[in-house]
């Protein structure tokens, strides 16, 4: 089958030629119906740092799917062949510490689909069958394929009660807006987002944000107060920037609380003593998505149309162009882009 490689230690992506996988006990083989282009595949391509010391090449790459289940290995029953699935990208060890809290998505043995084991961007993927999550057939591939970051959207926002709060989101890209969106469901009386991109922004408000605040190399605090019209109770830190964790640790009240899931390329300086001790804030790092809960919810807002998820999705390419994909990514003029799989 035509895969989509991390074919060396060097930067770009090749398509090439690999065996079709067999399923293995415990797992399914899925035929990819839609894909979905991740920050982490940009970070692959590149070869940054984080992919170098990561990722061990030859290897298939993508983690964002929807799949048809086609084949059970041993020991499997379920989901029944032909179910529409999406796909939880991180496959867990059962057996850790966190695993036995129920605490799967802080794995100590995460195995993450496309990074360290063969992913998603091909015709086909063996993966356990704890991992699929049946969406049922009114449910788009293509939005399929984004439940898995828009789960992330959903995690960031479990922390606290939105209702009624005033929340900001800082960094909006996909994830970003999605949280936006979540924040506006969950009855946030007021959504401020912050990006410096004016495609982003202007999908922000799309997606619900009642303002936007353009951000530059330097804080922009008081545009925030100003925008939110009185204190800030909870600030969605999806950037990575470290202008906009400090910021994030000023503007929430005391008492508030922060998500923080950008990943920055370098250490961040806050006031820990004055804007988050004295504050009595909380600060939650979120990776990825709590099992089962996360999917429970993100489940509920798709298939009930809560959330137009598909709004989020603005372009889409045959997988064999994936540099273009990856091309547009990085030029900032979109939102999720997804692949479709070779025949």
């Amino acid at each position: 089958m035509q895969a989509v490689l991390k074919a060396r230690p060097a930067a770009g992506f090749d398509l090439g030629d690999v065996a079709q996988p067999r399923p293995g006990a415990g797992e399914v083989l899925l035929r990819v119906a839609a894909a979905s282009v991740c920050g982490t595949d940009v970070h692959l391509y590149d070869w940054n740092p984080w992919a170098q010391l990561r990722v061990h090449p030859p290897r298939v790459v993508g983690h964002e799917m929807c799949g048809e289940v086609v084949a059970w290995g041993d020991g499997v029953r379920s989901p029944a062949v032909g179910t529409r699935v999406a796909v939880e990208s991180h496959i867990v060890c059962g057996h850790c510490e966190e695993c036995r809290r129920g605490d799967y998505h802080v794995c100590e043995n995460t195995r993450i689909l496309g990074v360290d084991v063969d992913g998603a961007f091909a015709s086909h993927v063996a993966l356990p069958a704890a991992n699929v999550w049946p969406v049922g057939g009114n449910v788009s591939p293509q939005v399929a394929a984004a439940m898995e970051p828009f789960g992330n959207a959903v995690h960031a926002c479990s922390y606290g009660d939105l209702a009624g709060r005033r929340v900001v989101v800082f960094g909006c890209g996909p994830i970003g807006c999605a949280a936006i969106a979540v924040a506006r469901v969950q009855g946030a009386s007021r959504v401020i987002a912050v990006d410096r991109n004016d495609y982003r922004l202007h999908l922000a408000e799309r997606m619900g944000a009642h303002s936007v605040v353009r951000a530059s190399e330097t804080p922009v605090d008081d545009d925030v107060r100003r925008a939110a019209g009185g204190d800030i109770d909870c600030a969605l830190e999806m950037s990575g920037s470290s202008v906009a964790v400090a910021s994030a640790t000023r503007l929430v009240r005391p008492g508030g609380w922060i998500s923080l899931l950008g990943i920055g390329d370098g250490p961040d300086v806050i006031d820990l003593s004055n804007d988050v001790v004295m504050k009595g804030l909380a600060l939650y790092g979120v990776v990825g998505r709590k099992l089962p809960s996360t999917w429970e919810r993100t489940t509920a807002y798709v298939r009930d149309g809560v959330i137009d998820v598909a709004a989020l999705i603005t372009h889409s390419f045959p997988m064999s162009d994936v540099d273009s994909a990856i091309a547009l990514i990085k030029s900032g003029q979109c939102g999720k882009v997804t692949l479709t799989p070779p025949d």
